[in-house]
């Protein structure tokens, strides 16, 4: 991002964004088409739209790779999709007009499953496990058992993550010391972090699961 320029000014703010916002198909897919506007939101949460506009800098040239009618044109769709709003306005010394500020309409986007963003996810989701399940069979002498039960233990376990990260992503805005935490990290902390939660939770409250996936392979 372009450096800001040195001079005096002041954000007015009306609006602060919740903690989370739990995302649909349509908006989780345009929030990763727009993954520039979405991550430096996240960082600085109030921006312009000249500031916005300064993300596209190309390093080589130092000329914008779009113009600025772009940059608003994708504000627009994020606003229809209620994924950034206006937030206040900026007041810079030497300036009669002030500029609008743009922020997320949640700290923390819980996006949706990937199924319910790409249709073919879940075909791609059975190849990966018809691949694993010939590494798992290839890398031992004991037979694994068959594909489709091996692939309904696989999906099982992702739904159960699935639902464990949204209920610890509930419990943050409800939570003070967690809400700090959270509001303190970037975007890969907090996947990462809620990721491993799942994965434990899974493993914790779930064991019925865990040993038949520990019995993978025939004896």
């Amino acid at each position: 991002m372009a450096k800001k320029e040195d001079k005096k000014y002041k954000d007015y703010i009306d609006y602060e964004s919740p903690t989370i916002k739990f995302l649909d198909g349509e908006q989780t897919k345009l929030a990763e088409e727009q993954i520039i506007i979405i991550k430096a939101l996240r960082i600085n949460k109030n921006m312009t739209a000249k500031e916005i506009h300064d993300l596209y800098i190309d390093e080589e040239t130092k000329k914008h790779r779009y113009t600025i009618k772009t940059i608003y044109r994708y504000l627009e769709k994020l606003e229809e999709a209620d994924l950034v709003k206006i937030s206040g306005h900026r007041m810079t010394e030497g300036k009669r007009l002030s500029e609008q500020l743009y922020t997320r309409t949640g700290n923390i986007f819980f996006k949706a499953k990937k199924e319910e963003v790409y249709p073919d996810v879940k075909e791609k989701k059975k190849e990966f496990h018809k691949k694993l399940h010939t590494v798992l069979q290839e890398i031992s002498d004991s037979p694994v058992i068959e594909f489709k039960d091996f692939d309904n233990l696989l999906s099982q376990k992702s739904d159960f993550e699935q639902a464990f990260n949204k209920s610890v992503v509930e419990k943050i805005s409800k939570n003070k010391v967690l809400t700090d935490l959270y509001s303190e990290m970037d975007i890969d902390e907090v996947n990462y972090i809620n990721d491993l939660i799942s994965l434990l939770l899974v493993i914790i409250k779930n064991p019925d699961l865990i040993k038949k996936i520990q019995k993978i392979y025939k004896e």
